[in-house]
C-alpha cells in the first residue's frame, strides 16, 4: 500500500532550481542575492558545470525558507522532474 504521506523534510538537489525559481517569478540574480551567492554560481549550478555541494545545498534550502517554498510544493516539483527524467526531458 502506497502512503500519501508527505516527507518532514523534502531533499533537494540541482534539479529544483530552476523549477523552483520559475515557480516563484524569480531571475539567476534574485535567487543569488536570496542565496547570497554570485549570480554566475546560480547559473552554473543549474546547467551543472558546477558540483551542487553541501554549501549550495544549504544556501539553497535557506533561499527556500526566504521563499516560504512548502514542503508540497517540493513534493510536487519532485513529481514533475521524475516525469520529465523518464519521459527523456532534461
Amino acid at each position: 500500500m502506497k502512503s500519501n504521506r508527505i516527507a518532514y523534510k523534502q531533499e533537494v538537489d540541482h534539479r529544483f532550481m530552476k523549477p523552483v525559481r520559475m515557480a516563484r517569478n524569480k531571475t539567476q540574480a534574485q535567487l543569488a542575492e536570496l542565496m547570497n551567492v554570485d549570480v554566475s554560481t546560480v547559473g552554473k549550478l543549474e546547467r551543472e558545470e558546477l558540483k551542487f555541494t553541501p554549501l549550495y545545498e544549504s544556501k539553497f534550502n535557506q533561499a527556500l525558507k526566504r521563499m516560504r517554498v512548502s514542503n508540497i510544493e517540493l513534493a510536487s516539483l519532485r513529481e514533475i522532474i521524475q516525469m520529465k527524467q523518464k519521459r527523456g526531458y532534461k
